[in-house]
């Protein structure tokens, strides 16, 4: 039977972090060698004799040879990056690479026939001093000039490796060879001038060596020192601004999209975001979040310095059905904590998304707001801060949202609902289970069927287990799965901010729900509520792409799109709002400076998205949800997967596709929330809408 399951586990694939590992330490290791093998053949006429000018010159063109199966090999390691697809190798085969092809290719043809005339073996070989012709041949440019250039190429393209420039490609590469050639040009001006008057000039020694070793590491100072300073000028975030004034568009469309209304001290167009609210009329049901300041204890007695909704941990489960007209009072009773509620995996209208600076001003200690929404959807959601949110999702601001189908669902049904987030306590990092740190147990009578509503509430990826049944995922993202199979002995990995429904029929043995980031916790279901059951640990990995059957969707792989968008997702050193971090960048940006991805409304786009940093991104458009097109190259077979986070794991890339049916300035950004809140932030923006609202220091306004 668990043959016949394996169809819905992705096969293993080669860890992209070892093979850019291996990319980086061939480029590290060619510009090393060259830089070396270029210094001895500079010194090369300086050869104390003729006979150990002549040895020399053979073992550097053997040490040429050899120097230039570097570049295949960096070849060969770019290729493998290639595996992974375009954006992944498209610097390195169209700049990094030919920046040492070019001038080994030289090295070849030019320096290793040179060094082989000079080394011919010579009858009149003994220990007099080098004779003039000779040395000058040596000193020639044809002999060090090409692998002084091989040495240059290296380290730009090594340095591209560690900022590396993402797409469109036209400009960084301009900027690559329009450095290297000014270079060149005076490096090959130097090797030119060290033949005067028939006489190759000596070496510097003593004062003149250390004066020129103390002028280039100054000038290496000066070019590193401002390149810092620029940098860290530049990244300081403005006190007051609008999210959304680099209006600018990525990809691929039928014609240019008006950006005038983003810009900013341009006068507001005919729709603001403000006019896009919930719902008029009496609502269907009420709920008022308090936020307060608390400290709160775990089952375990650990306690958490918290602000929560209501005084408690998550927050409190809102149940609402299918069409009910939502409304929902936030209340802020903290001390100095301004704070929203964002409806998480909701496609509400604009303006009741609760992005403070975007979408609303952030609620002031002692002030309120309502939210009003209708509950177009059903399934497991959450809500949750989005008010400087890295730091008071951490905290506790958060909580579950479930919308049940409006026929009622058969009755008899035990629900669990289980947020995963771990909280920063007095005994350090814990990661929790509806904030509970330890195993909690639970009787359900045997043959009762179960439904655990599970949700990541935190920042990573987490890996969750189900032992003891066979199960279902009957829903991902709130988006129900066509034709679920039964799984078994199944390892779950669910991005942040994403959502399972894990469906089954209550056995008599006990069933055990285990967060593998706490394997002493979880949750234990029996008919009596005791017994034990060891936590399952591994197995087979979940693959969502290929579980379930295929059902007919309103476009697809081969729908004609309106518009077409790439993203890559990296990582480099540098300054985000004055301090050093290693960034998290979207082509090659840092929020507020990403430009937005700019649309029509109807408009049917494509967005592919390439993740080339270290660490997963679980990426999360506002107000809209994508259907997942293919993973890694391969299209999505099984049941259409409809996400709100996508989560691209190092190396991985999708491409996805949604309607531009919900009008508005949405955020899209990476629920690693300290990542978005370091730069990994974009805006989805629709023609002719803008916002009132400010971001800043000066504002009080801090969406992530």
């Amino acid at each position: 039977r668990l043959s016949e399951r394996t169809a819905v586990f992705e096969p293993s694939i080669p860890a992209y972090d070892d093979n850019f590992n291996y990319d980086f330490m061939v480029a590290l290791v060619l510009l090393g060698y060259w830089a070396l093998l270029a210094r001895r053949l500079y010194r090369l006429p300086h050869a104390p004799t003729a006979a150990r000018l002549r040895r020399s010159s053979r073992r550097l063109a053997i040490a040429a040879l050899v120097g230039a199966l570097f570049v295949p090999a960096r070849l060969v390691t770019s290729l493998v990056l290639y595996g992974y697809g375009w954006h992944f190798a498209a610097d390195r085969l169209l700049i990094g690479v030919p920046l040492v092809a070019l001038p080994t290719l030289a090295t070849l043809l030019v320096t290793v026939p040179a060094l082989h005339r000079l080394g011919r073996p010579s009858p009149d070989d003994a220990e007099e001093v080098a004779a003039p012709p000779a040395s000058r041949a040596a000193a020639a440019p044809r002999v060090s000039f090409p692998a002084r250039a091989v040495a240059v190429g290296g380290l730009v393209s090594f340095v591209m490796i560690l900022f590396a420039p993402a797409p469109p490609l036209l400009a960084p590469a301009l900027v690559s060879y329009g450095v290297v050639a000014p270079v060149l040009v005076v490096i090959w001006r130097r090797h030119a001038d060290r033949v005067r008057d028939g006489v190759v000039r000596p070496l510097p020694r003593g004062a003149a060596r250390a004066r020129r070793v103390a002028v280039a590491t100054a000038a290496v100072l000066v070019l590193v020192g401002g390149y810092a300073g620029w940098d860290w000028q530049t990244s300081k975030l403005p006190d007051d601004y609008r999210m959304t004034e680099q209006a600018m568009t990525y990809g691929t469309g039928p014609g240019p999209v008006d950006h005038s209304a983003h810009s900013h001290g341009a006068g507001l167009p005919d729709r603001p975001l403000t006019q896009f609210t919930g719902p008029a009329g009496k609502p269907d049901k009420r709920f008022t979040l308090v936020a307060t300041d608390a400290r709160l204890r775990l089952s375990s007695g650990a306690t958490v310095d918290a602000t929560a909704f209501n005084g408690q941990i998550p927050g409190p489960e809102l149940r609402v059905r299918q069409g009910d007209l939502v409304e929902v009072t936030l209340v802020n009773r903290t001390t100095d904590t301004p704070t929203t509620v964002h409806w998480h995996g909701l496609d509400v209208p604009n303006a009741e998304d609760g992005v403070a600076g975007l979408t609303q001003d952030a609620v002031p200690p002692g002030g309120s707001h309502v939210y009003r929404w209708r509950a177009g959807q059903v399934g497991t959601y959450w809500y949750h801060s989005h008010q400087a949110s890295s730091t008071q999702v951490r905290r506790g601001l958060f909580g579950p949202l479930v919308i049940d189908p409006a026929p009622p669902a058969p009755a008899g049904v035990r629900e669990f609902v289980v947020a995963a987030h771990v909280f920063d306590t007095d005994k350090g990092d814990t990661s929790t289970l509806n904030a509970a740190d330890t195993l909690r147990r639970e009787s359900v009578p045997p043959g009762t069927p179960v439904r655990i509503r599970l949700i990541n509430a935190d920042n990573f990826r987490k890996y969750f287990t189900l032992a003891g049944t066979p199960f279902k995922v009957t829903a991902v993202d709130g988006g129900p799965v066509n034709a679920p199979t039964d799984l078994y002995r199944t390892k779950l990995m669910l991005g942040g901010g994403g959502r399972y429904d894990l469906e089954f029929t209550m056995p008599s043995a006990p069933v055990r729900l285990t967060d593998l980031a706490a394997v002493g916790a979880g949750l234990l279901l029996s008919p009596d509520g005791q017994g034990e059951l060891a936590p399952l640990t591994d197995g087979p990995e979940f693959d969502a792409t290929r579980y379930g059957s295929p059902a007919a969707t309103p476009f697809g792989p081969d729908s004609d799109f309106d518009r077409s968008f790439d993203l890559v997702l990296d990582n480099r050193p540098g300054f985000y709002d004055g301090q050093p971090y290693y960034l998290w960048t979207i082509n090659g940006h840092v929020s507020p400076h990403v430009p937005m991805l700019m649309v029509r409304e109807g408009e049917l786009v494509k967005v592919t998205i390439s993740n080339r940093s270290f660490l997963e991104h679980p990426m999360h458009l506002h107000g809209h949800h994508v259907l997942v097109l293919s993973r890694n190259g391969h299209r999505a077979t099984g049941s259409p997967l409809w996400l709100d986070t996508v989560t691209l794991l190092s190396g991985e890339s999708y491409e996805l596709a949604f309607r531009a049916d919900n009008p508005g300035l949405w955020m899209d950004h990476c629920h690693n929330l300290k990542h978005a809140a370091m730069g990994m932030t974009m805006h989805l923006g629709y023609e002719g809408i803008s916002t009132p609202f400010h971001a800043g220091r000066a504002t009080g306004n801090t969406s992530d």
